[in-house]
């Protein structure tokens, strides 16, 4: 019982994973396993039999909800992508009242909070302003080069997995967010519904090689982003509590821009009256999820 209901929590946290602005690491903390998560992570050379007990089953489960629910969003993203867009700019923007309320707890030994919090809404604006010249002035990267990636694409989706997975041991912080940020969350998502198909038809070989050249810089990134830059970004929360999570609500902002500004969130058809409402009652229903989780957080 104990792994079924590890591999189920498991579900759930992968699946908030692959959805930006839902935190895997605060529905962890709303599940009581965010400290046991830490630990063993952190433990895993220490107690690597005891780490093992809680990872094996937990990140089955991560595994299991993030190909089930990265499925369905590569799907609809190819389907509806201006309405796809609006649900995932909801969730962002519906995480921001948590973050605020985060930033401003001061939870940590960062100095005592300043009288005037104009710094911290500084932090926020310069991070919302780069990621929006960021969007403006440097173009969409081309990832693929006459049907295969490419080595430049190669090391993007490298330290995508590398950051996103430092992002997700922060309550609060979206991982997909990251890989939005840089413009490979299109690609991730179809390459694990790429997964799903196979998984389906196992000796479909042919589909492995689009998989693992996805696959295998992002796992390669992920490792050290969960030992190592985890750890950094710790770090900056035991240091510079608010600041920190006051610059993350100017990533948030800035993304949600970013977003609109690709060209690819317009490629499944013309953006028309109808469709623009659609695109606002999806964003409202991300915004209002988004809101609820960050109720249930203690």
């Amino acid at each position: 019982m104990p792994f079924l209901f590890l591999t189920l929590k498991g579900i759930a946290v992968g699946a908030a994973n692959v959805m930006p602005g839902i935190s895997g690491a605060t529905l962890a903390v709303i599940f009581r396993v965010y400290d046991r998560l830490i630990a063993s992570i952190n433990g895993l050379f220490k107690d690597f039999k005891g780490s093992l007990q809680f990872l094996v089953p937990f990140g089955l489960g991560m595994v299991l909800g993030i190909v089930a629910v990265g499925s369905v969003i590569s799907i609809l993203i190819g389907m509806f992508s201006f309405q796809s867009a609006g649900f995932i700019a909801g969730l962002m923007a519906g995480s921001i009242p948590f973050l605020y309320g985060t930033a401003i707890s001061n939870k940590s030994g960062d100095s005592r909070p300043r009288q005037s919090k104009a710094p911290y809404f500084a932090s926020a604006a310069c991070a919302a302003l780069i990621i929006a010249l960021l969007a403006v002035a440097v173009p969409t990267p081309e990832l693929y080069i006459e049907g295969s990636l490419g080595f430049g694409a190669m090391v993007l989706l490298f330290f995508g997995g590398l950051l996103a997975a430092a992002a997700m041991v922060v309550p609060g912080v979206s991982g997909a967010m990251v890989l939005i940020l840089l413009g490979i969350y299109p690609l991730a998502m179809d390459t694990i519904n790429r997964i799903r198909e196979y998984l389906s038809a196992p000796f479909s070989f042919e589909l492995l090689p689009p998989i693992l050249q996805v696959v295998i810089p992002i796992v390669l990134g992920i490792i050290p982003g969960i030992l190592l830059a985890g750890k950094g970004i710790s770090l900056l929360l035991e240091k510079y509590f608010t600041l920190t999570y006051f610059f993350i609500i100017g990533l948030v902002l800035g993304t949600v821009f970013a977003l609109f500004a690709d060209e690819r969130t317009y490629q499944s058809g013309e953006v028309t009256a109808l469709s623009v409402v659609a695109a606002v009652a999806a964003f409202v229903i991300g915004a209002l999820l988004a809101l609820r989780l960050g109720r249930q957080k203690k």
